[in-house]
């Protein structure tokens, strides 16, 4: 057996033992069966349900453009991944580069840390989202209303990713036990772009899931924002929800969020810190 081949069984079977040493069946559906399934299905709503038939999409949406429409939710992505899963990003470095049991054993207020460093994340999102604005604008066709309401989409996107925030400390504490926050983001992804309504209309969903889409905060943020950049005066989609009860409901739910978040998180790192799974990297 020439060298080439003995290196290549060695590694393969050395890499196949660590996989299946960590694989469990519910972690292997999530990551390789869940998020391509939820990519599929979304395809599938945009194919079947949203293209087929502009006049019903005009009709959810008050907007006869698909691409001006859709550009506005996938430019949401830089919010979903610095306020959903900066702090678990955050950590997983931290862990990587061997600091965590240094930054959890400080007397410092470890949430107020985490808050920092999801912040900054948030900061260059801001900008992320400005770029891609543009580029709608200059390449998807991209076309604010004629009279876009700033404060309001500002209001929407800020109540966004402070609930968000609040998901991301959660996320964040799951990583000390899990340390896999790529994979979990992975699968995590897809289900926002199903049932959020960044590629299409919550109201293309079977009617069976549309309760699932209003669990989720990032849904309320993206009709209020979506609202007051794009849609004229008095020109509403017949399904879209009043911005008074979209407000109310995001308020609400980050009202919810935030005071289950903080414990929670808490109540993690300091069971990574009792158990040892600070200092598994």
């Amino acid at each position: 057996m020439t060298g080439p081949v003995r290196t290549f069984r060695a590694a393969y079977s050395a890499h196949l033992r660590s996989i299946t040493r960590f694989l469990t069946v519910p972690g292997y559906i999530g990551y390789s069966v869940a998020g391509p399934l939820f990519a599929l299905l979304t395809s599938w709503v945009i194919g079947s349900r949203v293209l087929s038939n502009v006049s019903y999409f005009q009709s959810l949406t008050g907007s006869s453009s698909y691409l001006t429409w859709v550009v506005i939710g996938f430019a949401f992505q830089s919010f979903i991944f610095s306020a959903a899963f900066g702090g678990a990003q955050a950590i997983r470095g931290e862990q990587e580069h061997g600091t965590a049991e240094l930054v959890f054993i400080t007397p410092a207020n470890k949430v107020a840390w985490l808050i920092g460093k999801m912040a900054a994340d948030q900061t260059f999102s801001l900008i992320g989202f400005s770029i891609l604005l543009a580029l709608g604008g200059l390449f998807f066709g991209l076309t604010l209303g004629p009279t876009p309401n700033i404060p309001l989409a500002a209001l929407g996107i800020l109540l966004t990713m402070l609930s968000l925030s609040a998901f991301g400390m959660v996320f964040a504490g799951i990583t000390f036990l899990a340390k896999r926050e790529d994979q979990l983001g992975q699968v995590l992804w897809p289900i926002m772009v199903f049932f959020c309504g960044l590629a299409f209309p919550v109201e293309a969903l079977p009617k069976i899931v549309q309760p699932i889409s209003w669990v989720f905060p990032l849904t309320y943020g993206l009709y209020i924002t979506r609202t007051a950049l794009l849609t004229p005066a008095g020109l509403v989609g017949v399904a879209t929800p009043s911005i008074t009860w979209l407000i109310s409901m995001l308020l609400l739910e980050t009202a919810i969020l935030v005071p289950i978040g903080i414990p929670l998180f808490n109540y993690l790192s300091k069971s990574a810190r009792k158990t040892g799974a600070l200092s598994g990297y």
